[in-house]
């Protein structure tokens, strides 16, 4: 397999992680509108993180390539992989947060923060 094939390959497992690990993250907080630069950060960081770690593989010959990066993939990489995504959603939901929050008085910050979801704004 030639090394372009092989990050074409890379990319498209980073980016579905990614999407998996976004739609879950959406589900799990629904009350976050995630915007297209957070999820394509999450995206961007999928892939490097996975590119960085395709150094550690290695080919076999005689096995089939895509088997063989798949199976190395599930058994090595996926949780970090998936674990790496999450934390990149929690730092770009935060900055959600934080942005969403400058709009506030103070003491609807206050509010908020101690209250919760209970503290409607007007």
């Amino acid at each position: 397999m030639e090394i372009g094939e092989m990050i074409q390959v890379v990319q498209t497992k980073a980016a579905e992680i990614a999407d998996e690990e976004i739609r879950k993250y959406n589900k799990d907080f629904p009350e976050i509108t995630l915007t297209d630069e957070a999820k394509e950060a999450v995206k961007v960081r999928s892939t490097s993180q996975l590119t960085l770690q395709l150094s550690k593989f290695r080919f076999k010959d005689g096995d089939d390539p895509d088997e063989q990066f798949n199976a190395w993939f599930a058994s090595n990489e996926e949780e970090d992989l998936r674990k790496a995504c999450r934390h990149c959603l929690e730092d770009e939901a935060k900055k959600i947060r934080e942005s969403n929050n400058k709009n506030l008085s103070s003491l609807d910050v206050y509010l908020k923060k101690h209250l919760g979801d209970i503290h409607e704004i007007d």
